[in-house]
């Protein structure tokens, strides 16, 4: 691979990066009255910013040098723990939300004229 191909994969992942830390970011700022879409939301697209940033890492790593491949991954899994505990975070309140919803729903019971009717 030539380097301005080389340098074209890193651009992409600069780019995906700044994405993925951006969701990463919105997700650890959200509160208690942030609604459920916008946790379902960019947990969504933080997910797909990541598969798309591993893939990235991955087609990179493989052209590296011996001496530059260990920095690289190093780098690359900050971003991905980042990542996964933002998706951590955001899969945890979505549950906690839905579990809550589920414990405040009242099944009322038909009186039981009613039912032999």
């Amino acid at each position: 691979m030539s380097d301005v191909e080389m340098r074209k994969l890193k651009q992409k992942r600069t780019t995906e990066r700044t994405k993925t830390t951006r969701f990463i970011t919105a997700i650890n700022e959200y509160t208690e009255y942030t609604p459920l879409d916008d946790y379902k939301h960019y947990r969504g697209r933080l997910q797909e910013m990541l598969d798309q940033l591993v893939q990235l890492d991955d087609a990179i790593q493989d052209l590296l040098e011996d001496h530059k491949y260990t920095f690289d991954v190093e780098t690359c899994e900050e971003y991905i723990d980042s990542a996964k505990r933002a998706l951590l975070k955001a899969n945890q309140e979505i549950g906690r939300r839905l579990a809550s919803s589920a414990t405040n729903l009242c099944i009322a019971e038909l009186p039981s004229a009613q039912m032999s009717a």
